[in-house]
């Protein structure tokens, strides 16, 4: 508790985690609602999908740019330049009225979302000192989770009684706030000297980082899955109170990152994300099932532990096994693949949907998330029961 207490007292992780609370939430106020609302203006769920699925696509495309960026000229230049393609991207929607026009939108959103989030756990995890860092991301992520969660918690009702404009407005605001936070109140912090990095190829190639990429691409995957499709799911069974998905997720997902610390210090990090995905996969699985309100309010409660968990615990994880001088580079290809599984798990199986139904996207959401899990735990278990069940603490070690 009192290490919780001194992360709290930083000054800069106070605004860290303000802007990280406000800019999660101006990006994600649209996130449960705006499948709905093209699915009534009429497109179909192809379309959804791939729009939904797009922007995951940009962040992909600049997330080691962005990474390298950061280790060369610190985090808090590209957090700032994120927040601002943030707002750019919002304020269009303004006047979005076409699938293209939704596409470019969702893919600027993307890019920008690449640059605020690699320089901000960037600067989450080198705000205090090395056997604090564990805490400090993870109060960091319950910042992520609380705008998270109260975002998603409260836009159906906000575009219920508000209407579409009105959330972009109030996102336009959230993100203003967060952007004068780190322009008038954050400090610098300076990059490591540039003959200490090695090479992106050489980062990206490492098991400390290719495993944890794959298991949070299995997490991300489940995530932009059920974040799409249940709204949808929900409109098709006639199931009018679908928000009690993403509130149970909230309530959830917030629970789960405040005693990740405890957790990683008694089970270690690796060991506590591989549980996180086994959560994930059930949690999808479940969805597979006929759909109902408690049906989506379980599997809420499921993927908000799992995804609660597998973030921090896999951030902590590749900080603690990466050279200091790359830690943008090796956090941005950590992100990146997260950015790949949302952009999957909502455009490809917006596909699967018009096919085959909503049941056996769920299930095959299901499947890629079990294969990833078992190809981390070979990574980083060796297949070796006793590494997994075993009750000593881990290991790990700055490099």
């Amino acid at each position: 508790m009192k290490q919780f207490i001194d992360i709290v007292h930083n000054r800069q992780f106070q605004n860290i985690a303000l802007s990280q609370l406000f800019t999660v939430f101006s990006t994600n106020l649209l996130l449960p609602v705006l499948p709905v609302y093209l699915k009534l203006r009429g497109f179909s769920d192809g379309q959804i999908g791939i729009i939904m699925g797009i922007t995951a696509i940009g962040a992909l495309t600049v997330r080691p740019w962005a990474g390298l960026r950061v280790d060369e000229r610190g985090s808090r230049p590209v957090i700032l330049f994120g927040q601002a393609l943030t707002a750019l991207g919002l304020a269009g929607f303004l006047w979005a009225n076409s699938f293209f026009s939704f596409l470019g939108l969702r893919l600027l959103q993307g890019v920008a979302m690449a640059f605020y989030g690699t320089g901000a756990i960037t600067f989450a995890s080198s705000v205090e000192r090395p056997e604090n860092t564990a805490g400090a991301i993870s109060l960091y992520s319950v910042a992520t989770m609380v705008g998270l969660g109260v975002a998603t918690g409260s836009a159906p009702l906000l575009y219920d009684q508000l209407g579409f404009k009105p959330l972009i407005i109030l996102g336009l605001a959230a993100v203003g706030t967060a952007a004068a936070v780190m322009r008038l109140r954050a400090g610098f912090i300076p990059p490591c000297p540039a003959g200490e990095r090695v090479p992106f190829s050489s980062v990206a190639r490492s098991r400390e980082v290719l495993a944890p990429t794959v298991c949070l691409f299995a997490s991300n995957f489940a995530h932009g899955t059920a974040f799409t499709f249940v709204p949808l799911v929900a409109l098709s069974e006639g199931i009018t109170g679908y928000s009690v998905f993403f509130i149970a997720f909230t309530v959830a997902v917030v629970s789960a990152r405040l005693g990740v610390q405890p957790l990683t210090a008694r089970w270690g990090a690796e060991r506590a994300a591989l549980f996180a995905s086994l959560l994930n996969a059930l949690s999808v699985l479940l969805l597979a099932f006929k759909a109902s309100a408690a049906v989506l309010a379980l599997s809420g409660i499921l993927i908000g532990f799992g995804f609660g968990i597998i973030f921090p615990c896999l951030a902590v994880y590749v900080v603690q096994h990466s050279n200091p001088a790359n830690k943008g580079t090796a956090l941005s290809i950590l992100s990146a693949s997260g950015d790949i599984g949302v952009a999957v798990g909502a455009s490809v199986l917006g596909v699967v949907a018009e096919w085959l139904g909503y049941k056996a996207l769920f299930a095959a959401a299901a499947m890629v998330v079990l294969v990833c899990t078992y190809y981390f735990y070979i990574s980083l278990f060796g297949g070796r029961q006793e590494a997994l069940f075993s009750s000593r603490e881990k290991d790990c070690h700055n490099v």
